[in-house]
């Protein structure tokens, strides 16, 4: 049996935690609370693969605007302005739209994708876009599209997924079933009242990943995960 490419998240403790980075066709959920750094880590994923090992990618904003994309990756000083106008990332500005504009919205992704010949795809966020289906089975419908679509690629994939503050599901129903790979990020104020963020991957196939639970920070470097000699005491 041949070894499974992986692709580099360009994050170098998560790297080490899922056997040098992500399979290279899988879907992988990142899942988490509001202003968990959902968005930071994937963007933090593509920049460094188009920066380091030239890896193309596209980035489907759904849950903010193009414009507000690029002002917040600058912050961590990660030009996609420039990544973009090289060539070697496209970012697609798709508004939430009702039900009827979404095949269209999967349409310019999946178009996009094979005229780019991008290997990775982000949908910030997949949540944006479930809440404009009416029905559960169009949730399920889509995300099989998406998953043969990108399998038939051979692209990798990152689905950000909204958790609601005091809700223990992990992913949007049948999506973390069919995913390859969960990422969980969690916030939670402590008994001191101090703002508290930990990082868990809940499966990750084909990957003999960590199986413990690290602290992490979102710093002017980006995501970065804790060592568990440093995670602080509860």
């Amino acid at each position: 049996m041949s070894a499974i490419q992986r692709v580099p998240t360009g994050i170098s403790k998560l790297d080490s935690l899922i056997e040098g980075g992500f399979p290279t066709d899988s879907m992988v959920l990142v899942v988490g609370h509001p202003g968990a750094g959902k968005s930071t880590l994937a963007g933090q994923f593509v920049y460094n693969g188009a920066v380091k090992s030239g890896v193309k990618s596209v980035y489907a904003c759904f849950a903010e605007t193009k414009d507000t994309f690029f002002s917040n990756m600058l912050r961590f000083e990660w030009d996609f302005e420039r990544l973009e106008r090289e060539r070697r990332v496209a970012v697609l500005d798709l508004a939430v739209t009702r039900e009827a504009g979404i095949q269209t919205n999967l349409n310019s992704i999946m178009e996009t994708m094979s005229n780019f010949k991008a290997s990775i795809l982000v949908i910030d966020s997949f949540t944006a876009i479930s809440m404009a289906l009416k029905e559960y089975i169009d949730s399920r419908v889509m995300i099989h599209l998406f998953y043969r679509f990108l399998k038939k690629s051979n692209c990798m994939s990152l689905f950000i997924i909204d958790q609601p503050w005091g809700s223990t599901a992990i992913g949007e129903r049948v999506a973390e079933f069919m995913a390859d790979g969960i990422l969980h990020l969690e916030t939670y104020f402590d008994e001191e009242g101090t703002l508290r963020r930990t990082f868990n991957i809940i499966k990750m196939r084909g990957t003999n990943h960590s199986k413990s639970t690290y602290e992490y920070e979102i710093s002017k470097k980006g995501f970065t995960l804790l060592d568990l000699t440093k995670m602080r005491k509860p």
